[in-house]
């Protein structure tokens, strides 16, 4: 009888937690093609899916291409663009799938998607000549393994707080069932929390705080961080860094001296494996610095393209 009454009690609690877990689903919309013109901006389709983007400044001016990092769309590049077109360059800035307003595709969310996602994008565009390279936290991640594969492509490098190991992730979002409804329940907010702190204190930011909540809307948002989460696209880059250091080639890292999430033992290990890389630490910034300290950001990487 008692067993009884606690299978009772449990399959109670089961019901309630699914309820809770569908609820919660703040996934409304659909990117599809109605929504992408409702919205506006550049598509382009690639193997897995639609990627947004948009190409500013001179034609025929010196490519740049800005890869944003693991919680902020490409609109993390909005006040480096300005700086960027006013000494001639051409600015391709995009979103990665799972952010901003690129699909969201069912499939595994690590280094090599982000490694092809930039890889297919140049090439549909009919970019030939090389071009400089921009990366941020886990985007500089993506943007050393796709300079240590496709050398022939990248001019300059430029790593801004980028990722390269030991990044430290919360072990409930690994396990199978318990991470999707974690993640429903406290991993979308905790990611909209980080990303607020980011950009504190900057301007337009009330506006930017409401298109980030509004892009977790998007079926397909919550798959594709846990998704990242839990494979190689928040990891191990060394072997790239390693290949990397081999190459010829004029690298410019950036880092704020008060970051918590890349810290100087990483720094270390990327100036270990980075021989010949120009360091610039940005005194009293932290992980928002493009943000938060970007008139120093702009001088920096403007300084190192020209």
């Amino acid at each position: 009888m008692k067993l009884k009454k606690l299978a009772v009690i449990l399959g109670i609690m089961l019901f309630v937690l699914v309820g809770i877990y569908y609820i919660l689903d703040p996934e409304t919309k659909e990117l599809n093609k109605k929504e992408r013109k409702k919205l506006g901006g550049a598509y382009i389709e690639l193997s897995d899916g639609f990627t947004h983007y948009k190409l500013e400044g001179a034609e025929n001016g010196q490519l740049v291409v800005l890869v944003h990092g693991g919680t902020i769309p490409k609109w993390a590049w909005d006040n480096q663009i300005e700086a960027l077109t006013a000494i001639g360059c051409r600015v391709l800035t995009y979103d990665k799938y799972g952010r901003g307003y690129s699909d969201r595709p069912d499939v595994i969310y690590n280094q090599d998607l982000y490694k092809k996602q930039l890889f297919e994008l140049v090439n549909k565009l009919g970019i030939e000549q090389k071009f400089d390279l921009v990366g941020l936290s886990v985007g500089g991640g993506t943007a050393v393994n796709f300079t240590a594969n496709y050398p022939d492509k990248v001019r300059k490098l430029i790593l801004i707080a980028p990722l390269i190991n030991n990044f430290k992730l919360p072990a409930i979002f690994q396990i199978p069932v318990i991470g999707e409804f974690a993640a429903r329940t406290v991993g979308v907010k905790t990611i909209v929390k980080r990303f607020n702190s980011l950009i504190e204190g900057t301007a337009n930011a009330e506006t930017y705080k409401k298109l980030y909540v509004e892009q977790t809307t998007y079926k397909g948002f919550q798959q594709s961080l846990l998704s990242m989460l839990r494979n190689d696209a928040v990891r191990d880059y060394t072997g790239a860094y390693r290949i990397l250091g081999k190459q010829k080639r004029e690298i410019l890292l950036i880092w704020g001296t008060d970051d918590t999430e890349i810290t100087k033992e990483m720094i270390n290990d990327i100036r270990d494996l980075l021989p010949n890389v120009q360091f610039k630490p940005v005194k009293g910034a932290g992980h928002g610095l493009v943000s938060q300290k970007y008139e120093i950001v702009n001088s920096l990487i403007t300084g190192f393209l020209r």
